[in-house]
């Protein structure tokens, strides 16, 4: 489901609408999606101007601001909403997802969770706590929340990266053979992402099913990760295992090397 349709239903959620006159939001929902960052900045600045206490409007902003970089105040955007409607399951929903990014797991869960009772049927929440519960150490609470997005996967709000993302926590627990069927799922529905293939490639080598592995591997060194969700060291240190593993100690010499001498790149935070 798109923002702009998740802002909709946050509003009927409230029973009110604070945003009385306000410019089409969803409108700036969407734009943002679309990667028109200037739009979305121009119409939730029109709406605040209307009305300065909107949440939509400050969940927009709250996102524009962040992606401009402006983190701090991004932050209190989000916050502000929350604090306007709290109830505003999208509020939530964002700054949960502001918190996850930052590292800031022990504040995002109540807001992921208050997220979820809200809005059952939102596979992305449910995902986005597991994530936060491991990051926490949480693994039972994890596989919990994971299950709540299987049931609800295939509704109104799923979230495409599941399959990554459950396979990735089962292999984690060594939970092997429900990994590879997470897994293996994952690589059908997003067979050019590199991070599927990389964590696919960690299975096999578990399973130590090295052909398979060292498909895996090349695959997804092979993809271009503008996400940073796998860097090419990780995909060097995997290829140099697998390599090793298979005899072809010329190609694990030099991939070890590259995973050695390669640096880690800055992320914005």
């Amino acid at each position: 489901m798109s923002a702009a349709l998740a802002l909709l239903l946050g509003t009927t959620l409230l029973g009110v609408d604070p945003c009385a006159g306000a410019p089409d939001l969803a409108s700036a929902a969407e734009a943002i999606d679309r990667g028109e960052v200037a739009r979305a900045d121009y119409l939730s600045s029109l709406a605040l101007a209307m009305s300065p206490d909107c949440p939509e409007a400050l969940v927009i902003q709250g996102r524009v601001l962040t992606l401009k970089g402006r983190l701090r105040e991004g932050r209190e955007a989000l916050e502000k909403a929350v604090r306007l409607a709290p109830n505003n399951a999208e509020a939530r929903y964002q700054l949960g997802i502001w918190l996850y990014r930052r590292l800031l797991y022990a504040e995002a869960v109540p807001q992921l969770e208050k997220v979820v009772a809200l809005r059952p049927a939102d596979a992305r929440a449910h995902d986005y706590l597991a994530l936060n519960l491991e990051g926490l150490g949480e693994a039972e609470r994890a596989d919990l929340a994971y299950r709540s997005a299987l049931k609800v996967k295939d509704g109104p709000f799923p979230d495409a990266f599941f399959d990554y993302y459950y396979g990735r926590f089962l292999l984690k627990q060594n939970r092997l053979e429900e990994s590879r069927s997470h897994l293996d799922r994952a690589v059908a529905l997003r067979p050019d992402e590199r991070a599927v293939h990389y964590e696919r490639g960690k299975l096999h080598l578990a399973l130590k099913e090295y052909g398979a592995a060292r498909r895996d591997a090349e695959r997804a060194l092979s993809l271009r990760d503008p996400a940073g969700l796998v860097l090419d060291l990780q995909v060097y240190y995997l290829l140099a295992t697998v390599y090793a593993r298979l005899g072809e100690t010329e190609l694990a010499r030099k991939y070890a090397e590259l995973s050695r001498t390669t640096s880690i790149p800055d992320r914005p935070r």
